[in-house]
């Protein structure tokens, strides 16, 4: 086949590649990377990030005259309204539901969806605006969460314990944030975990279960671990509690990572996406079933029926790890190396050691996902012993900066 992929999740390109399938890449100027030139690609089209949907569907429309497309796919959410107007222009298959990315991607409709089907959730309410969100601080109580409607990675996501911490919070969330809107919602205590799905002909298969570690402030992403060392009593509760969300919201032939606390009352939501899971929570899914969602993800976006393809019983062989290193401080200091690199490959059960910044570029102060610097992958015979080692290993890396500031 003859497949457009548009945006980003590389894995899924290189997957469709190895089927043996042509690629035609779209992707905005500020995810593309040099290595798109020699990738797997027949062709790149790089575009400004502004670009609108109308020229790149009419940019597909001119290929596709030329060498017709088969398929449209995407793996991640903000190109599913590029696909639909490509797929809608072209008339050609996917399988990006807008509709159904909507429906999630905006955290208030989110809940009132929850709340329209009697699922639990939490206290919640939208404002737009300051003197409307001093409001909902106000109607939902403290401690609480303000959070943006639709952005990923944790960002302008803060916290309000007390009184005196609403202009610091609000701050983080930001200005542009606050007059477009955001969620006001009851801050829920628990143990944080995500759910990895697989949706198709009406059926929804669980495949793994993440422990999720954040930090408590920024609510940037520290580490995962799979299989997340849940009771038998509490693993069900938590799968089928999601099992109930993804039935209300309409999941069909798509994965999905659902995050939800379980609270002294059970499990509830937290975010959802009809995409699957990033910060390589499926590579630690293949390290410890065996099963490759990328593959998996990567022939369902083309049509196949990959229900056949998954084993009848997922069973977790081992325990598998992330765990990222995030050193925060002033952007006037600049990486000059980072140390302990090979020391940290060479441990027991570490996989992966991959540097997120390089040579050169200034220290980020951490405020979310994409601050971190660095990230190892660990197995163990346990999740215990998986976490030790991916931590232990990135406690070996050592980001050595210089100041580069102007002299006084």
């Amino acid at each position: 086949m003859r497949v457009l992929v548009i945006g980003t999740n590389r894995v899924c390109h290189e997957r469709l590649r190895d089927q043996g399938h042509e690629l035609v890449l779209f992707v905005p100027r500020g995810r593309a990377l040099r290595e798109d030139a020699i990738g797997p690609y027949r062709h790149v089209v790089i575009l400004d990030d502004d670009t609108d949907t109308e020229t790149w569907a009419g940019i597909a429309e001119t290929l596709h005259r030329r060498a017709p497309f088969d398929a449209v796919a995407a793996y991640n959410e903000h190109t599913y309204p590029v696909v639909r107007a490509v797929s809608e222009r072209l008339s050609l298959p996917t399988t990006v539901d807008v509709d159904l990315f909507h429906r999630v991607v905006d955290k208030a409709r989110m809940r009132e969806i929850l709340d329209e089907h009697a699922l639990p959730s939490c206290g919640h309410a939208f404002a737009r605006g300051r003197r409307d969100v001093l409001k909902a601080i106000e109607a939902i109580g403290l401690p609480c969460i303000v959070k943006p409607v639709d952005t990923e990675a944790s960002v302008g996501v803060s916290r309000i314990d007390a009184e005196g911490d609403v202009e610091t919070a609000l701050r983080r969330v930001g200005t542009h944030h606050i007059e477009r809107g955001v969620v006001v919602e009851e801050f829920l205590d628990g143990t944080e975990y995500s759910v990895e799905a697989l949706s198709y002909d009406g059926r929804h298969r669980i495949v793994a279960v993440t422990r999720k570690f954040t930090d408590p402030e920024t609510f940037v992403s520290r580490g995962h671990v799979v299989p997340a060392p849940l009771a038998p009593e509490e693993h069900a509760e938590v799968t089928a509690y999601v099992t109930r969300v993804l039935d209300a919201f309409g999941f069909h032939d798509c994965p999905s990572h659902t995050e939800v606390m379980l609270t002294g009352r059970g499990p509830r939501i937290i975010e959802m996406h009809n995409r699957i899971g990033g910060d390589a929570i499926m590579d630690l899914v293949r390290l410890s079933t065996g099963v490759d969602m990328y593959d998996l993800i990567a022939r369902q976006s083309i049509g196949e029926d990959v229900g056949a393809l998954l084993p009848a019983r997922i069973v977790h062989e081992r325990s598998a790890a992330a765990w990222y290193a995030a050193p925060s401080g002033p952007p006037t200091h600049t990486l000059l190396e980072v140390r302990g690199v090979d020391e940290a490959r060479a441990l027991p059960g570490v996989h992966a050691v991959t540097l997120l910044r390089k040579p050169g570029s200034p220290q980020p102060t951490v405020r979310q996902n994409f601050d971190r610097s660095g990230r190892v992958l660990a197995t163990g015979a346990t999740p215990r012993e998986a976490l030790d080692r991916a931590r232990g290993a990135t406690a070996l890396l050592r980001f050595v900066y210089g100041w580069t500031g102007a002299d006084a």
